[in-house]
C-alpha cells in the first residue's frame, strides 16, 4: 500500500509546480457518491483509494492532516472526521460496515446544503491540537501550522471540498444547487467538482462550474489513475488561484 507520507510529497510536487511552495490551512472536505450506480466502485476499493488520495492532500492544507466526509444518495450522511489514523480503512470501516444510506439514487443539493451549514452557517468548531502524527511526518514537533493567507471570514477557515460523482443529479434538483453554489461565493469555499464515468452525465456541473468562480469541474473517465495523474488534474490553476487569494 502506497503510504500517506508519499502521497502528501507527490501532493507537494505539484503544488510546486504551481507556486505555491507553503499552502495556507484550508479545511478539506470529501462528498462521496454513494448511488446505486457506484456501487462497484465501492466494493473493489476504489473509493477507498480516492478517499485514500484525498487524505494526502489534506496534510499539504489542513492544519490537522483531516478530512471532513459525507457520502449522499438522494439525502446524505455526515460521516465521522476522516484522520491519519484510519488511512486505509475510513470506508470499510466508516461506510460499509456502517449503517447509513446507500446505493438509491442521486441528489447533489441536500448534502451540498449541509456542506455550506458545516463549514461556514455553525460557529467555528475549536480545532484540536495533534502533534505526533504530523510532526513525526514533517519534523518540528514544536512548529506552528502554516498560516492562512488572510484572516478567516468570520472566525472561518477556508474550505475546499472534493465532490465526487458518478451520474447526474434530476432536474427537479438542480435549480437548488445553482442557488447553492451561487450563495457559497459569500464563504471563502471551493467546489471540486468530479464527475467519474460518462462524459454525458456532467453537462449540468460542467456548465455550473463555469458561471461560478469558486466552482471547479474535472471529468474522468475512470478513477484507476496514478497518483501523480490524479493530483495534477485535481489541484488546479484555478483553485490555486482561488486559494492564493483567501
Amino acid at each position: 500500500m502506497i503510504t500517506l507520507e508519499k502521497r502528501a510529497a507527490k501532493v507537494a510536487i505539484v503544488l510546486e509546480k504551481r507556486q505555491i511552495l507553503k499552502p495556507p490551512v484550508v479545511r478539506v472536505g470529501a462528498a462521496l457518491d454513494i448511488s446505486g450506480s457506484a456501487k462497484l466502485l465501492y466494493q473493489s476499493g476504489v473509493i477507498q483509494e480516492t478517499h485514500d488520495r484525498i487524505l494526502g492532500i489534506a496534510l499539504k492544507f489542513d492544519d490537522n492532516g483531516e478530512v471532513d466526509t459525507w457520502t449522499f444518495t438522494e439525502g446524505y450522511d455526515r460521516l465521522p472526521t476522516a484522520t491519519p489514523d484510519n488511512y486505509g480503512s475510513y470506508i470499510s470501516d466508516h461506510v460499509l460496515e456502517a449503517r447509513i444510506d446507500k446505493w438509491g439514487g442521486t441528489q447533489y443539493a441536500p448534502v451540498m446544503n449541509d456542506i455550506v451549514d458545516f463549514f461556514f452557517r455553525a460557529p467555528e468548531p475549536k480545532r484540536e491540537e495533534k502533534r505526533g502524527f504530523l510532526s513525526r511526518l514533517f519534523g518540528g514537533a514544536d512548529e506552528a501550522p502554516a498560516p492562512a493567507a488572510s484572516a478567516p471570514v468570520n472566525g472561518h477557515l477556508p474550505a475546499w471540498v472534493l465532490f465526487v460523482t458518478d451520474g447526474q443529479n434530476p432536474k427537479n434538483d438542480r435549480k437548488r444547487v445553482r442557488q447553492l453554489m451561487a450563495e457559497s461565493q459569500h464563504f471563502p469555499l471551493y467546489w471540486s467538482l468530479v464527475g467519474v464515468g460518462d462524459p454525458n452525465e456532467f453537462g449540468f456541473l460542467a456548465e455550473v462550474a463555469d458561471e461560478m468562480p469558486n466552482v471547479g469541474f474535472l471529468h474522468l473517465e475512470s478513477l484507476d489513475l496514478s497518483d501523480e495523474q490524479i493530483y495534477e488534474q485535481l489541484i488546479t490553476q484555478e483553485f490555486c488561484d482561488w486559494v492564493r487569494a483567501k
